[in-house]
């Protein structure tokens, strides 16, 4: 059997709230238990763009004037299988939902809270290319209130050492590193960003360079975020509850933090727990505690293996320390 698998189609519903922000339609499948957009597989004779909308029409009721192709992802499932999606953005024009036996709830939802709300990482990137479209080309209002964060970002991919040439100058970051901090920068758009703190390394710099420079912000470097100083860079999470704020890091790092806020903010990690280059998460919270994060994937190299069966779950789980956090993964 080929571990490639036929494509499936979608395409995420998008219109103008009553508040005159984005809102983004996403589904809930019974038989899946996920929040999700909506997709399926192409009829014979079907292509991709009139499955996508199909599917749309079936699964919420709504008819969509489809629009621009979004990003598409492939992954690899649970048997191992090679899996593409192809998603369009969709207007909503008109229609009415109702609950059927694959769709038994929709939701109309700001752009970030259907970040939060998506289930599989792999989604994300769908709805933040639409935002992003949608605002640069329509000048639409992402959200009714651009929402303070703390991002916590690992370094992006570099240009292999032997792909560089040292009399260019000093070695940047890979295509893909360099996708992740587009991405990363689009972010600006949609949540209120007041610090940027980078640990010095060329590496993490640059990952987060370009979201300073739409932001107008200052890169601050600190060698707390360096590694081997658990309770300084702590401190600098706590500093950040309450605020819009985004620390660009290293795996290690990152991955003490949040074993450390499981614990003592009893913060609940989303879906599977990971750390790859170029990857973000975001916590949500206020001046006392961070309630929960979600894991976004920045680059294509991390949407990849964002299905990785290995990794484990750790969304309700608790560690007695960092150091057995980093072991599971």
């Amino acid at each position: 059997m080929s571990r490639t698998k036929p494509p499936t189609y979608g395409a995420l519903p998008w219109r103008i709230g009553k508040k005159g922000a984005l809102e983004l339609l996403l589904i809930h499948r019974p038989g899946h238990g996920d929040w999700s957009i909506p997709k399926g597989k192409a009829d014979p004779g079907e292509t991709g763009r009139e499955c996508a909308e199909r599917e749309v029409r079936e699964e919420t009721g709504l008819r969509c004037r489809m629009g621009a192709e979004l990003p598409s992802i492939s992954y690899e499932d649970s048997k191992r299988r090679i899996r593409t999606i192809r998603y369009w953005a969709a207007a909503a024009e008109s229609g009415r939902f109702t609950p059927n036996k694959e769709v038994d709830a929709v939701k109309w939802l700001s752009l970030p809270a259907a970040l939060r709300t998506v289930t599989e990482p792999r989604d994300r990137p769908a709805i933040i290319a639409l935002g992003s479209l949608l605002q640069l080309e329509l000048g639409v209002r992402l959200a009714p209130k651009r929402e303070k964060m703390l991002l916590l970002v690992r370094g992006a991919e570099m240009t292999k050492t032997d792909e560089w040439d040292p009399a260019a100058g000093s070695r940047p970051l890979s295509p893909a590193g360099q996708q992740a901090a587009r991405s990363l920068a689009s972010l600006g758009t949609m949540f209120d960003i007041e610090r940027i703190v980078s640990a010095p390394s060329v590496r993490c710099v640059e990952t987060v360079a370009a979201l300073a420079r739409g932001e107008s912000l200052e890169v601050e470097r600190s060698e707390h975020l360096t590694g081997g100083n658990l309770a300084a860079a702590l401190d600098l999470v706590a500093a950040a509850r309450g605020t819009g704020t985004v620390l660009s890091t290293h795996e290690d790092v990152m991955a003490d933090i949040l074993a450390h806020l499981v614990q003592r903010d009893r913060t609940v990690l989303t879906k599977r727990f990971r750390v790859r280059k170029g990857s973000a998460w975001v916590l949500t919270g206020d001046r006392t505690r961070y309630h929960s994060a979600y894991y976004l994937p920045l680059s294509p190299t991390d949407l990849s293996s964002v299905m990785d069966p290995s990794v484990a779950d750790f969304s309700t789980a608790a560690f007695s320390s960092a150091a057995e956090l980093r072991a599971a993964v």
